[in-house]
Order: structure tokens, then sequence, then C-alpha cells
């Protein structure tokens, strides 16, 4: 079983993979250069197998010492780090691996002792001909995740708003191996290092709280682009707090739909404390330009003549599952409110903006530009079939040290027209971070583009 050659190993001879103190700074390189695509070396062999899941082989409660070593080494000599490197405590776990023709790219964070978010991608490989091998069907079925020795596998299941499935497994402390179970005879084995609970300095102590819940993928999506950028990983989950540059967005918001005549804002969040934080700005920039607020299950006002917008302001879990159950609804019965949706700029993600016919969101970036472009090829070649999203982005350019750009307003929308031209294939996901959405810009936010508006009377 030969491990993925890598670009880096290719060129640096007689010494080991590893993480090392120029490791990021070659990844970013490689990034900047554009080179990024030559790190996956076509041909490598590193299937491996760990055994029959029916509860003689790891995983399961009857697990021998020699059959969890053995998981173990498998773990950690197949397969390639996406990451680079070593593994470390209290940095997320990426591991690829090819099985029965499929390729597995697990990620395990934030690895800690305690309970760890898995998600996994897979992806079915195509032979010289283009054609799937035989055993593609593995990249469609379900997957159950678990440790050695474990008594129950959980099943990895899909979450709003995020692309992937997604398990909660609970580490140990010190080395470890996560199997991902795939049909009834195999599972696969990928190795992680937590670290120690009271070893701070290691790992940051256990796993916190709120990886498990539902803004999980968020927190591992920021803390997996950080590292892929080059930078440390972030301290906190984003929805820990309101960003500034977040709150100037909603406040700029609030106030371009006031200076317009929306007379009544459905404010729509959820328990997290990034999600009340923007709630309390909103409800105290609202009262100040005299714009009533609706709660979220209250009819839209729109039939009764009084303009009106919604504003979602939650975690992508929660914004998905409520903007679904919405669209769900017939025509009839949907809410209409005249000024449309409008998202909170770390809502930009393929599953939170499938989950509605279209929105208005304000962004400090333009998907465009030389960054944004840099950051979605740069996870195309790294995480194949994982969209790009507006916290990695918020991420990768911290990481980098870019500047944000004044506020400006999107629609986003997965319904957007491209016209049938020979030689724009790609055109669609080059635009809109995904394919057959469109992410466009709408005109200038701030007080530049209200203060010339007429005021009004504050709604009543």
């Amino acid at each position: 079983m030969a491990p993925l050659v890598t670009h880096e190993d290719q060129h640096e001879s007689g010494t080991t993979r590893g993480r090392d103190r120029h490791h990021r700074s070659r990844l970013r390189a490689a990034a900047l250069a554009g080179t990024a695509a030559t790190v996956l070396v076509a041909g490598a062999a590193w299937a491996t197998t760990a055994g029959p899941a029916d509860g003689s082989g790891s995983g399961s409660g009857g697990t021998t010492t020699a059959e969890a070593l053995r998981s173990d080494q498998e773990a950690r000599a197949g397969g390639q780090q996406v990451l680079g490197g070593e593994r470390d405590p209290g940095v997320p776990s990426v591991q690829r691996l090819r099985h029965d023709d499929v390729d597995f790219t697990v990620t395990v964070a934030p690895a800690r002792p305690g309970p760890n978010l898995v998600r996994i991608d897979v992806s079915a490989v195509g032979d010289a001909h283009g054609e799937h091998g035989e055993h593609s069907e593995h990249s469609t079925e379900s997957f159950q995740v678990g440790t050695p020795g474990s008594a129950a596998l959980t099943t990895a299941t899909p979450r709003p708003g995020a692309d992937g499935v997604w398990a909660v497994v609970d580490l140990p402390e010190g080395s470890g191996t996560v199997l991902v179970s795939h049909g009834p005879d195999h599972r696969v084995p990928f190795a992680v290092e937590t670290g120690f609970a009271d070893d701070a300095r290691a790992a940051g102590g256990p796993a916190p709280q709120d990886w498990q819940g539902p803004d999980g993928p968020e927190c591992l999506t920021a803390a997996t682009t950080a590292v892929l950028a080059g930078g440390e990983v972030p301290t906190a989950c984003p929805s820990a707090r309101l960003a500034d540059h977040d709150a100037d967005a909603l406040r700029e918001t609030v106030a371009w739909l006031a200076g317009r005549g929306v007379e009544e804002l459905t404010l729509q969040g959820d328990g997290s404390p990034r999600s009340r934080a923007a709630t309390d700005l909103v409800r105290g920039e609202a009262d100040r330009l005299g714009v009533r607020l609706a709660p979220a299950d209250a009819p839209a006002s729109s039939t009764q003549g009084v303009r009106n917008a919604l504003l979602v302001v939650g975690g992508w879990s929660e914004a998905a599952d409520d903007l679904a159950a919405v669209s769900r609804l017939p025509l009839r019965q949907q809410p209409i409110r005249s000024d449309g949706t409008w998202l909170a700029p770390w809502l930009l993600t393929p599953g939170v903006v499938d989950s509605t016919s279209g929105a208005v969101l304000p962004l400090d970036f333009d998907i465009r530009d030389g960054a944004a472009q840099e950051y979605s090829q740069t996870l195309a070649t790294f995480f194949p079939g994982q969209a790009p999203t507006a916290s990695g982005y918020q991420a990768w350019r911290t990481a980098r040290g870019g500047e944000p750009s004044p506020h400006t307003l999107y629609a986003a929308s997965r319904a957007a027209y491209m016209p049938d031209t020979p030689g724009h294939a790609a055109h669609s996901t080059q635009v809109s971070w995904f394919p057959g959405g469109t992410v466009t810009p709408v005109g200038p936010l701030g007080t530049d583009s209200t203060r010339s508006l007429p005021q009004r009377t504050p709604a009543q």
C-alpha cells in the first residue's frame, strides 16, 4: 500500500513527509504560483480495506487489540494528508483515501479529546476512458462512522445549509482512529491526533461544545480554510460573536431598506451568540429609523399595502431549514414580501441560497476579485466538490492579510439562466462560485448610497 506522492515529496528527496516551519509558506507559494493542480499525482496506489463490518472487525464491540492496531497502522500509512504535514492536536485532520474506485475525503475537527465533527466527501474515480469503476456505487450510499472498539456506529447525514455528510464521534486523548463504514464489508480507517484535554498548549483543551451543534459545519469550514491558506486555526467559531464587518453590513442594510420606504421588517434568527447580537443590532437600528419589526411566524403584510422585507440572521442550518419550510408551502400560502428576502453576509453558501428562490445580501468582497477567485480555485484543487462560502473566504482573507472592500449588495440565486454558448461551459462556476447559479452586484451599500434619498415619516 503506497502513500500518495505529493508535489513536495518529489522535490525533497531524502526527506519524509511532515509538517515543519516551512510547510505553510510552501503551500501559499504553490497556490499563488498556480501549481496547486499538480499536488495530486495520478496513478498513486492508496487503497485500503479494514475488514468486515459484521461485528467481528474493527469498530464493533468485539474488536481485538490486534485489529485495532492494524486499523491504526493502515490509517497512518495510507492516503494523503490534504493539508500537508503531520497530524497535530487542535488542527483539523483531513485525509484522502481511495477505496473501490472512490475517493474518500474525511475531515475530523477540532481534533481535540471528546466529541469531534466528522465530514465525509466522496467522488467516484473514472478510468482512462472516463467511465467509473465497478464500485462507484459506493459514492452515493450511506456511511457510518465510529472508532475501533465502539459498540455502535453513527450514521453520517446531510446538514442543512452545508454540503457533504456529517457525524459526531467521541475521540479519546492522544492517537485515535475514525472508521468510515460503507457497504456491508468495508471499514476505511482515518487517523487523528487529539492531544490531551489538560494540555492547553498543544490542543487548546477539550473539544468545544459548539462543534457538535448546528453551527459545526461553519466552524469546520473556517478552520480548514484558514489552515489551507497558511494561517492558524481560528480560536473560536464564526458563530461565537458578531464580527465588526458583519455588524457594519447589517447596520447599512437596515438603513438602505428604511431609506427606500420599507415599513416592516421580519427578523429571523436563532440562539447562537452571533445571531442574538445581530438581532439586537437590527432591532436598535429599525427602532431608530422607524421601521416596525414583525415576528418570523407573522403573516406578511404586503397584501395590505405595507412594504416589508425578511432579514435572516441565523446560522447556516437554521436559515436553510426555515427558508426551505416556506419554499415547500403552496405558493398561495407563502408569505409574499414586497421587498424580498435578505440574508446576513455569512449566509452566502449554496445550501442556504438553494433554500429560497432568491435573496439579496451585503458583502465586503466581490467573488470575481482575484483573491476570491484564488480561494475558490485552491479549494477546488484540494477539496473537490466543496463549494466556496462567505465564511470560508473570510477565514482565507484573514489568513492572507487581505483587506475588505466597501459593502455592496448582491443578488444570489441558484436559478440563473446561462446561454448555451460553445466554450463557456465553466462560466457559471467561475462567476457564481457554484454551478448553475449567480451572485450579481446590485449596487453600493453605505451612508453615501442612502444620503440623497428622501426621508419618510417613521412607521407607527
